[in-house]
């Protein structure tokens, strides 16, 4: 009786695909991390506001003339003018009563609150504008809180510090997972390399197949990991549940064209990385002797 050839089954490509995909994830979500920390370091330093008091028989429309010529500066994110009453109402929400029935007796002065752009926000430069606004003949006082801008200056560097650390240490991580998961591949493809250049098959020839099915198991990764990292942190926040509410506040400062830069970034790193280490571990292969695949 003549015996029925056994059909080996093809590997499955999903262990591969998702291997990749886990590895874009976790790249994913360390870029997301740092720019949203980076956004929010970014709002509050843009919160630090220079408080501009002004003489008593200045009247509205000089200090909002004075306003109009400050927004026009390069390094201004926004402008706010308080009036007299606008002032009291806010420092009776933040004062007691008794302090209140002190300050009815005296006139509060128009204000002006100015906040600069994240990058300009650190006590050199804001010490510069308070000294500018200071010499200007219709401003009483200039205020602006330094102690508060040199901490949270002092936390947000060593923040950066860490989290370039912990990238660092990302990057390596991933580029190692990614090199182990296409060399994996590509050493269970080692004898079907070398008998395709047994038969005659130019390297380039050899070459070609393993290289685009890592672009394209890449490729497929990307998507799965960008879902996945969606469903994390504009997801999760949606789903009714107090403790990722955090979540929402966190994203709510990402600005979507760095968001896409980084994304765009982490994509052609994971695909360029991967083609790489498949063309590097298929020439490994075809220069071996062939007693040495065993």
């Amino acid at each position: 009786m003549e015996e029925k050839p056994v059909k080996r089954k093809k590997p499955s490509a999903l262990p591969g695909i998702l291997s990749l995909a886990a590895v874009m994830f976790i790249l994913g979500l360390l870029g997301t991390t740092l720019l949203g920390f980076k956004s929010m370091g970014d709002h509050w330093l843009e919160n630090s506001s220079i408080d501009i008091y002004f003489h008593d028989d200045m009247e509205e429309s000089e200090v909002l003339k004075f306003q109009k010529e400050i927004d026009k500066k390069p390094w201004v994110s926004k402008t706010r003018y308080v009036s007299r009453e606008q002032g009291m109402k806010e420092m009776g929400d933040k004062y007691d009563p008794d302090f209140m029935s002190y300050v009815e007796t005296i006139t509060l002065p128009l204000s002006l609150e100015v906040y600069p752009k994240a990058q300009y926000a650190n006590t050199e430069f804001m010490d510069q504008l308070t000294k500018m606004f200071k010499s200007q003949p219709e401003v009483e006082d200039v205020l602006f809180q330094k102690n508060w801008l040199q901490s949270m200056t002092r936390n947000i560097e060593k923040l950066q510090w860490i989290f370039s650390g912990v990238a660092i240490l990302f990057i390596i991580l991933s580029t190692v997972l990614i090199n182990n998961n296409v060399r994996m591949s590509i050493f269970a493809n080692r004898y079907t390399i070398k008998s395709m250049q047994l038969v005659g098959a130019t390297n380039s020839f050899i070459l070609k197949p393993f290289i685009l099915k890592s672009a394209r198991h890449s490729i497929l990764a990307l998507p799965i990991a960008a879902v996945s990292i969606w469903a994390l942190f504009w997801g999760l926040p949606y789903s009714g549940e107090p403790e990722f509410e955090i979540l929402k506040e966190f994203t709510s400062h990402i600005v979507f064209n760095e968001l896409l830069m980084v994304s765009i970034a982490i994509a052609i790193f994971g695909i360029l990385l991967s083609t790489l280490t498949s063309l590097l571990s298929t020439r490994k292969y075809l220069k071996l002797k062939i007693e040495n695949l065993y």
